[in-house]
């Protein structure tokens, strides 16, 4: 049977493909590739139909002409559409999703709530303040939160002044208090109080963890 699925490093070098896997996932998502999860491994891991491929690249592996794969059913209650936004926008309104990704809810943190299930989102990590926990550009599962919901200690995305960010957030057991945490010791810490907290910044979500972890 001829192989029609390539994971993103099995394409890496390939004629007409980026050098490096990262830069394939990429291309694959800014084009929509038709996609599916790797049987087997938790997280999500995808590997990406020949028939999305360039043609140079069909030509390449000697599948010029693969048709589209035929979509498995799935039992609905089971899988999770999720929107994948950038986090180049300046402010929460602005952004908008660039693509999705549907997957079974087994593949996704056990932690989370059918409700925090059906407000999740993935965003691209924006920047290096919370390394080592997450990298630039990696790709977080989020739970869209209230703006002025209650706060408990954890990571969540945020829009400040500056832009959308994601932090750590340690508020005092009186609750008067916000500790804005960057995991990063590059980066500094900053306490505020409540009343100021929501005035300057905007809750967006509470970060689940990483496409294949979760994060406490």
């Amino acid at each position: 049977m001829t192989k029609e699925w390539f994971t993103a490093a099995e394409l890496a070098g390939q004629k007409g493909m980026p050098a490096h896997a990262t830069n394939v996932t990429r291309k694959a998502k800014s084009q929509n590739w038709e996609y599916r999860q790797i049987t087997g491994l938790r997280g999500v891991n995808f590997e990406y139909h020949a028939s999305s491929l360039p043609q140079e690249t069909q030509e390449a592996l000697g599948l010029e002409g693969v048709s589209k794969p035929v979509q498995a059913e799935n039992n609905d209650s089971n899988m999770v559409t999720i929107q994948i936004y950038s986090a180049k926008a300046k402010t929460w309104n602005k952004a908008k999703p660039e693509t999705h990704m549907v997957l079974p809810k087994g593949y996704l943190p056990k932690s989370l709530s059918e409700q925090e299930l059906n407000n999740l989102f993935a965003l691209e990590a924006p920047d290096s303040t919370m390394q080592p926990t997450l990298n630039a550009g990696e790709l977080v599962l989020v739970s869209r939160v209230a703006n002025k919901t209650a706060i408990s200690t954890g990571v969540f995305v945020i829009e400040t002044n500056i832009g959308i960010t994601i932090k750590r957030l340690k508020p005092n057991l009186a609750g008067t208090e916000i500790k804005v945490c960057c995991d990063s010791d590059k980066f500094d810490d900053e306490t505020l109080k409540r009343e100021d907290f929501d005035k300057s910044i905007r809750l967006v979500g509470k970060v689940a963890g990483a496409v294949t972890t979760e994060i406490n």
